[in-house]
């Protein structure tokens, strides 16, 4: 099944007359991790955004889950990415004034899907916290009492819970030194194994980009001029 299409895909800003994307074929099976690279200002985000629904095509389409959402209002998009999508963002974006089980459990609040397929959200973020090894005595802390490896886990387990099939993750590892950015791969890997969620990965790190399976280059799939 294929998780994501695009076909002859076009942005550019507004006012501008160059097209920043120019994409004319894409296709990201179910499953697969996927690594995006990319120059600083080549579009890497923009796509994200693009996927994520956050902003539209100038041209073209976008099927995720082979359904058209080229031209969907932007509720319509707003719920598909409740729905279906897991993000993991550069700096976390957890609510400083939440424990840590409600940031985690915060996805199944705004969509119903998620939230039946979690099940009893609380024990579904607790497992989640246990395969990512936070353990119990930090569960009721503020995320602003943690270190950043244990924010990070948690940010993972807030985009995984309720089993969204399409997992985007924008350069959450800048601030990470070695020993934990490799901690947050495996565990970002072996966690999306277990759902089967599809992977797309954007950062700068080449160390990163070896423990994909795929690896897309933008330069080569962006025709923009």
């Amino acid at each position: 099944m294929n998780i994501v299409e695009l076909n002859e895909l076009r942005y550019r800003w507004k006012g501008q007359s160059s097209d920043i994307l120019r994409i004319p074929e894409l296709t990201i099976t179910k499953g697969e991790h996927v690594f995006l690279r990319g120059e600083s200002g080549s579009g890497k985000t923009t796509l994200l955004n693009l996927l994520a629904g956050i902003l539209s095509p100038t041209e073209g389409s976008i099927k995720l889950l082979e359904k058209d959402l080229s031209h969907a209002s932007s509720m319509a998009k707003d719920r598909f990415r409740a729905d279906h999508m897991g993000v993991i963002f550069q700096q976390f974006n957890l609510l400083p004034y939440l424990s840590v089980v409600d940031n985690v459990t915060l996805p199944c609040h705004f969509s119903a899907r998620r939230k039946k397929q979690a099940g009893d959200i609380q024990a579904s973020a607790i497992q989640l916290l246990d395969h990512l090894q936070l353990h119990e005595g930090l569960r009721k802390s503020l995320v602003t009492e943690l270190s950043v490896g244990q924010q990070q886990r948690v940010a993972v387990a807030r985009a995984l819970i309720g089993q969204p099939e399409i997992i985007i993750a924008d350069e959450p590892t800048s601030a990470l030194d070695t020993s934990t950015r490799d901690r947050f791969i495996e565990l970002l890997f072996s966690q999306a194994e277990a759902q089967q969620s599809t992977i797309i990965f954007v950062s700068h790190d080449p160390h990163i980009a070896e423990r994909f399976p795929r690896v897309i280059e933008l330069s080569e799939i962006n025709e923009a001029l």
